[in-house]
């Protein structure tokens, strides 16, 4: 993969991207790369949300009725 400021890439800002930024990264990745480079970033983001927020089994039972069903 080329070089590429990967900490610009996931800081959060304000503003939207610049045209100078995204075109700079368009010139050292290509379509495959930066498709794969985005999907990472959010397959990232969602591993740390499922850390941050984990799922307790059977949470959920009794919002969606579940636990009236008998399932266990």
């Amino acid at each position: 993969m080329s070089r590429v400021n990967y900490m610009a890439l996931t800081e959060l800002s304000p503003q939207d991207v610049s045209d100078e930024f995204y075109n700079h990264v368009r010139g050292q990745l290509g379509e495959k790369e930066l498709s794969d480079l985005i999907f990472m970033i959010m397959f990232n983001a969602w591993n740390r949300l499922t850390i941050a927020f984990p799922l307790v089994p059977c949470s959920a039972d009794t919002v969606y009725d579940l636990d009236k069903e008998g399932l266990y």
